[in-house]
């Protein structure tokens, strides 16, 4: 009954990023109308975890235990995020024609977590947000600077809270050096990493981090992140 139960908050978390989408207003339209209606036609289509796993085309089991995060809404969120993440790499229903936008949707899904992660790690461990400032300051090397327009943790940069979460407990550890070129693969697009994976000169750092990781590196990863935000909290 639970594991219905964390399912259904998955496809919640699913249903609302499609919601929050321009181009899905009329799905919201509809769900709206059903919702109005009274209509059970959702309960019935969506009550088991088998229709619930068809729907979302993901695999059983997460790779990573997420269980620590005591925010329910971000432990559904990485939970869901993981399981994409497994269901690109398996491709159950061979959904992709080629390698580069296979590994492209794994490295994708695989920073929306690492950014869940590192925003729930600093939240929690600095309630007081100008301590966190104060960290970042700290860091050795960092580009950080104080910003009056920086109220909370959504407004640092996502490379700053890696740069300095990998500073301080990755620094002699490759894991940061993954963390980081995620954030870049995602931030260039599947369009620009395909261009770069055909001609190296475009972007050789990145050129190479597509070249030589591997989905279980990656996976190790995110699960030496995970690992180190809990102990460390």
């Amino acid at each position: 009954m639970n594991k219905n139960k964390e399912n259904l908050e998955k496809l919640l978390v699913f249903i609302e990023e499609l919601c929050k989408k321009k181009e899905n207003e009329w799905f919201r339209d509809r769900l709206e109308l059903i919702i109005n209606e009274n209509d059970s036609t959702i309960i019935k289509t969506y009550k088991n975890t088998d229709r619930i796993k068809e729907y979302l085309s993901i695999v059983p089991d997460s790779s990573i235990d997420y269980s620590f995060i005591m925010n329910k809404t971000v432990r559904v969120r990485l939970d869901l995020d993981n399981l994409r993440m497994e269901n690109v790499y398996i491709d159950f229903q061979k959904k992709y024609n080629d390698d580069i936008h296979r590994w492209y949707d794994y490295l994708v899904y695989a920073f929306y977590q690492i950014e869940n992660l590192i925003n729930y790690y600093y939240f929690k461990k600095y309630p007081d947000f100008d301590k966190l400032i104060l960290h970042l300051e700290s860091i050795p090397d960092t580009n950080f600077t104080r910003n009056n327009k920086f109220e909370n943790i959504s407004d640092i940069p996502i490379a700053t809270k890696i740069y300095s979460f990998s500073k301080t407990f990755f620094e002699k550890d490759p894991v940061g050096y993954i963390l980081s070129n995620i954030r870049n693969v995602r931030n260039e697009g599947v369009h620009r990493c395909s261009s770069i994976l055909r001609n190296n000169e475009e972007n050789e750092k990145l050129f190479k981090f597509l070249k030589k990781q591997s989905y279980p590196e990656v996976r190790n990863a995110l699960f030496k992140l995970a690992e180190k935000i809990k102990i460390n909290l």
